[in-house]
């Protein structure tokens, strides 16, 4: 069993195929840059979180060789 795909405009005419046929190529176009989109934008978060990760201490207590020199370093 197959769907009708045929599309009517408001007066009950059939719309001709080359319009369907725009449409459907823009919005797959549009569909791809967004997919393409949302891989660039998750990858700039990996690699953001990656470089604090590997960059930068996890605990910045760990600098510091007691508790009077991490307040010293904080009031500063």
């Amino acid at each position: 069993m197959t769907l009708l795909t045929e599309k009517f405009d408001a007066y009950g005419d059939v719309l001709p195929d080359v319009a369907r046929d725009e449409r459907e190529a823009a919005r797959t176009a549009s569909v791809v840059l967004s997919r393409i989109g949302q891989y660039a934008f998750w990858l700039l978060v990996i690699e953001i979180v990656s470089a604090r990760v590997i960059y930068y201490p996890a605990s910045p207590a760990s600098e510091f060789p007691s508790a009077k020199a991490a307040v010293h370093a904080a009031v500063r």
